[in-house]
């Protein structure tokens, strides 16, 4: 044995090396196994030397290469979670296989090296694609302003090829003489007009940098002509006027727009209504708010609504009298699809279940048909809807706010209002005094519209003549707050001046102001007579649409309709 180790007693340097190294002799016994070889197969020296290789080390591979006499060359193997690469060579003397030799190096390490530059190679790869694909224009320089990029985009607008431009330097390609200032200065340069072969295009220049320092620098077009950053600019206006006209309308449609703040009036009357209605808006009550036209019963809603509980839920509006007696059910309590011709596929939810969670505002609920009435009573009885056409109910959590200008105790005796309905309407009422009672609120509710159309107009009012203001404090507002803004509105639109004077006042006001004499005629025929005119001389503005008088005078349509009756007004 010793005579065949002979000539590899130094084992000391084979120690040394960090690779795995072992060699056998022709009979295929290991003659140098080394600490490396300890550390791998996990079998020591003393016990490995001498003895067979496939005993120490199975599939080796060295005895094949005694065999055969040739190579093993980058052969790869796993052991544990480590890559190996071996080469296998024979040791040749005087031209005779003596034995054979295997030297191993783990390049565990450098797979992952090599698998992660791949991978930077394949993602340069991508993105010199993304980048020549895109749009957008691009530049890149080194810190000595030489070009390592240029993508199809940028190049075609500079009027540049592509080809030998990388390695070049920035100004001797393009005339954009400030980009290789960029990685000097540390500084971005967004949004500037740079001319390329006489288009005006818009160039951002910005630095890049590694590990906190700068590398670099690099130029984007974003828009190569200045018209289309114009047309990009027309389109996000115009959408963000709509974003902005539908993110009003679902406000108006569900969310409360005024609070007790909103209320105009320091009268004694309106003090101590609006104290009431922040004590009754705690509560879950259903509420009956009873007032003339114009007197601000939605407002007053609104403001309950806002100070309530549910303030964060739904605030939903219906008009009563607006809604035809046909489709009042469906809009009130929806439907099912196929319920009528028309209907729409999959059905709609009705106003009480938009409403769920919310606040349901009934507007003129006095004009309600009495079919209606009866299954309004079971919707505030059972909370439940049913939809038309559908044979299942459905839960609501709504609290239920009326108004009306009418007298439903007369509506009662007339037999036109269910008295079941009313008492379980008349929780809690609250009556809005006419302005015609409250004269002292007067002078707040013209200077708050004066400020408001002053906003809306873009002028500047200052205040009334002084015979304005005794004729507005004088006038008995038959169509109440509703008319004065009318009133204010159509001064707004006629004066010429920062005083609104007589003659910007519409003419039944100012024939009252004329007609208004010590000994003049009794207030109540005085009265009518001012409120005839005033629904006379609407009409024939109007050209005899009825909606839009009743509209111009501040009253509902079945307001203008009784009126027109009683003052044998011909339609």
């Amino acid at each position: 044995m010793a005579k065949n180790t002979g000539k590899f007693e130094d084992n000391a340097m084979l120690n040394a090396i960090h690779n795995v190294v072992v060699a056998v002799d022709i009979q295929g016994r290991i003659i140098v196994y080394n600490e490396a070889c300890e550390r791998l197969f996990g079998v020591p020296a003393r016990l490995a030397l001498g003895r067979p290789v496939d005993d120490v080390i199975p599939y080796s591979g060295l005895m094949k290469v005694l065999r055969t006499g040739n190579s093993h060359i980058g052969r790869k193997f796993v052991s544990g979670n480590s890559l190996f690469v071996v080469n296998r060579t024979p040791i040749l003397q005087d031209g005779v296989v003596a034995g054979a030799v295997g030297v191993a190096q783990e390049i565990t390490e450098l797979a992952h090296v090599a698998h992660e530059l791949e991978s930077v190679k394949q993602l340069k790869g991508t993105l010199e694609t993304i980048l020549d694909a895109g749009p957008d224009g691009y530049l890149v320089i080194d810190t000595e302003g030489r070009i390592t990029h240029l993508n199809r985009t940028f190049a075609e607008l500079a009027g540049v090829s592509m080809e030998g431009t990388v390695g070049r330097h920035v100004r001797e390609v393009i005339k954009d003489g400030e980009l290789y200032l960029v990685p000097l200065s540390g500084r971005s340069f967004p949004g500037e007009i740079v001319r390329f072969k006489g288009r005006e295009a818009v160039v951002t220049r910005y630095p890049v940098e590694r590990d906190g320092r700068i590398v670099g620098a690099v130029s984007r077009v974003m828009f190569k002509d200045v018209g289309d950053l114009l047309k990009l600019a027309d389109r996000v206006n115009s959408l963000s006027r709509e974003v902005g006209y539908y993110r009003k309308e679902l406000e108006l449609a569900q969310g409360a727009r005024y609070s007790f703040d909103s209320i105009i009036g320091q009268s004694p009357a309106m003090r101590e209504l609006k104290e009431t209605a922040r004590r009754v808006a705690r509560g879950p009550s259903t509420v009956l708010v009873h007032g003339e036209s114009g007197t601000g019963k939605e407002l007053l809603a609104h403001a309950i609504h806002a100070a309530s509980p549910r303030q964060h839920g739904p605030f939903v509006r219906v008009n009563c009298a607006a809604v035809p007696e046909n489709l009042l059910e469906s809009e009130l309590f929806g439907y099912h699809q196929g319920a009528f011709t028309g209907a729409r596929k999959g059905g709609q939810a009705g106003k009480f279940e938009l409403a769920d969670g919310g606040t349901i505002f009934l507007d003129e609920v006095g004009d309600m048909p009495l079919v209606m009435q009866a299954k309004l009573l079971r919707v505030l009885q059972e909370k439940e809807i049913e939809r038309l056409g559908e044979g299942r109910t459905r839960r609501v959590d709504v609290r239920v706010l009326a108004a009306t200008n009418q007298d439903l105790e007369s509506l009662l005796r007339e037999g036109r209002f269910r008295e079941d309905l009313y008492y379980r309407l008349n929780v809690v009422t609250i009556a809005i005094p006419p302005l015609r009672d409250r004269v002292g609120d007067v002078q707040p509710l013209v200077r708050h519209f004066i400020a408001r159309f002053n906003r809306e107009f873009g002028v500047q009012v200052l205040d009334l003549a002084p015979e304005v203001w005794t004729l507005l404090q004088n006038y008995p507002w038959p169509g109440n707050i509703r008319e004065m803004e009318n009133v204010i509105e159509r001064a707004f639109n006629l004066l010429d001046g920062q005083v609104i004077e007589v003659e910007d006042l519409p003419l039944y006001l100012r024939q009252y102001g004329n007609k208004r004499t010590p000994g003049g005629a009794a207030l109540p025929r005085l009265l009518e007579q001012v409120e005839r005119e005033a629904l006379l001389e609407a009409l024939a503005a109007c050209g005899g649409n009825k909606v839009k008088a009743a509209g111009l005078l501040g009253i509902s349509r079945a307001w203008l309709y009784k009126k027109m009756k009683h003052y044998a007004i011909m339609g």
